[in-house]
């Protein structure tokens, strides 16, 4: 009867870890990418993800990029598809424009869209689009303490390339998910 017993609770023990392994979760023993070493190699990145608020304010905004040599531009899409906003990166200055209206718009005004625009730099943006980690380390330390922020990185051929950047505001009532779902190097 001891041994039914034992039998017992190990095939419950196997049965409990097996549905609560979770196969998403992978190590990856791999170096993060670099822009530099991809410049070596690429002239020009272009893709496409999502924009995602959750909390008081709830929205879901697609969008397509390009990145080459100092030049970046992301074009973020209505519901219905319809370009809406475009950030525009020359070197160390950012456009934004409001593409429907065909019209600039201020820092403030697209804030309103992206409320954590106005803290984020350039190099910021040209380092998330070509999927380079580095641009977490250099984030105003404003935003750090404003947001709580959390990534997920792909491994594609040995390098981890960022794939998802979660700002959480730290009271948990709002947060904005930058998720790019894909990039083709050129």
């Amino acid at each position: 009867m001891n041994l039914n017993k034992k039998l017992i609770i190990v095939v419950f023990a196997v049965i409990f870890a097996s549905c609560s392994t979770n196969n998403n979760i992978q190590v990856i023993d791999s170096e993060n990418i670099k822009i530099e070493e991809l410049e070596k190699n690429f002239n020009r990145v272009i893709g496409n993800g999502v924009l995602q608020g959750k909390g008081k304010s709830n929205f879901s905004s697609p969008f397509i990029f390009e990145s080459s040599g100092n030049n970046s531009i992301i074009v973020f899409k209505d519901f219905l598809g319809r370009r809406q906003y475009m950030i525009e990166v020359n070197n160390d200055s950012i456009r934004y424009l409001n593409v429907r209206k065909k019209v600039e718009i201020s820092q403030e005004e697209f804030n309103r869209f992206f409320p954590l625009s106005n803290q984020l730099n350039s190099n910021f943006y040209k380092s998330i689009l070509w999927g380079d980690t580095e641009a977490l380390s250099k984030v105003d330390i404003q935003l750090r303490n404003s947001y709580v922020i959390t990534t997920k990185l792909i491994s594609i051929d040995g390098s981890n390339y960022l794939n998802e950047i979660v700002f959480l505001l730290n009271n948990d009532k709002q947060n904005y998910t930058l998720k790019f779902n894909r990039r083709n190097f050129e």
